[in-house]
């Protein structure tokens, strides 16, 4: 089976060792055919990546994504005839794909990694323009021809909002790398990672992985470390992520008092790194899905983060962690001092969010389900 993707960036797709193309490698083996990947990016690239995965870019700007899309995914075609084409948007590369199925006569499956629907933030981050987004996605989402999402809510969104057929619209996550947090990490491991970033003995540390873009909230979770500090003066937030990226209004927050900007950390690194937590916190105002919620999971380690689309997902609140109120620094504050307060509560909380990642993210049956979408999608007649 052959599949044409349409995508929306190129990160990391230039590279044969990085996580996106050893995904889409899995991808094409499990399917037994080849994988074209056309993504949105300004840089031209034409890159095989073995015999099943070849990516190349439009290489043209968003205005001219269309046209250059459209071409390349035509020669393509002729090359490895595509038995299925897949949008990772419900935006641009959706209206793509819709154009493609007309003319190859192809099925298409509309993929939406996010909250774009069903989340009513996004809107109001940039209201004039993601409120013209939406009324495209409804516009386009009925004419595909199987759906996939990655959290509950945004499924619900289309099965009562669009009235999607339900057993056409799937929740599908991407396949998370959980293998190297279910390997326990030696103390002596630890021991150095605490005292490569600072960590004392005896200081307790909450842990934050991710982008501190302005979703995160960062400013959220300092102020709910603030009012931790106030109970537990030994207590540390590690946050591991790229500080350059925090608005210019947060930078003050690089000098937080008891905060330890660790700065990003390649992925081989993490383990040590969620190892070393106390406690995990996620403070989004919104999440698709939450890969650090699973890592963290997977590495033992109670999450309390607030109650986005994906973390509801992820979390069994009060089992493995907790949801809170996506506005509440002072739930939160409540919710990570009680926790480190009940150091053994806390481990139990851990060991069963393992068991539960173990169990419901398991990466070969996440690969399996996407593929069996593929090929169940690919036998629709258009």
């Amino acid at each position: 089976m052959n599949i044409l993707i349409l995508g929306v960036g190129v990160a990391g797709l230039d590279d044969p060792r990085s996580e996106p193309v050893q995904r889409h490698l899995e991808y094409a083996r499990r399917a037994g055919g080849h994988i074209d990947l056309i993504v949105d990016d300004p840089r031209p690239m034409s890159i095989e990546h073995g015999a099943s995965l070849r990516v190349q870019t439009t290489s043209g700007g968003r205005t001219s994504y269309l046209a250059r899309a459209g071409a390349l995914a035509q020669k393509a075609a002729q090359e490895w005839p595509p038995d299925l084409i897949t949008t990772q948007d419900p935006f641009l590369t959706a209206y793509a794909g819709l154009r493609l199925r007309r003319r190859l006569r192809r099925p298409v499956i509309i993929q939406n990694h996010s909250t774009f629907l069903g989340e009513p933030y996004w809107v109001r981050e940039r209201p004039a323009v993601h409120s013209s987004m939406q009324v495209l996605a409804r516009a386009l989402l009925p004419r595909a021809d199987g759906w996939r999402v990655v959290n509950s809510r945004e499924r619900e969104y289309y099965l009562a909002r669009l009235r999607l057929p339900a057993e056409r619209v799937r929740v599908l996550p991407v396949p998370c790398r959980i293998e190297p947090f279910l390997r326990d990490v030696a103390p002596s491991e630890i021991e150095n990672r605490r005292r490569a970033i600072g960590l004392s003995a005896g200081e307790k540390a909450l842990l934050w992985v991710g982008r501190p873009v302005r979703v995160k909230r960062v400013p959220l979770l300092c102020s709910a470390f603030e009012r931790v500090r106030a109970q537990y003066p030994e207590a540390r937030l590690v946050l591991v992520g790229d500080p350059s990226l925090l608005a210019a209004q947060e930078r003050r927050l690089m000098r937080q008092p008891g905060a330890i900007w660790a700065g990003q950390a390649r992925f081989e690194e993490l383990p040590a790194a969620y190892a070393l937590a106390d406690v995990f916190v996620l403070t989004s105002r919104y999440e698709g899905f939450g890969r650090v919620l699973v890592e963290a999971g997977a590495a033992a380690r109670p999450a309390v983060a607030t109650a986005t689309a994906g973390a509801r997902d992820i979390i069994r609140h009060g089992q493995t962690g907790y949801l809170e109120p996506a506005e509440d620094a002072q739930a939160l504050a409540d919710r990570l001092c009680a926790l480190l307060a009940a150091p053994a509560q806390a481990q139990a909380l851990g060991r069963a969010a393992r068991d539960h990642v173990r169990s419901a993210f398991d990466p070969q049956r996440a690969f399996e389900a996407i593929v069996s979408q593929w090929r169940e999608v690919a036998q629709r007649r258009v």
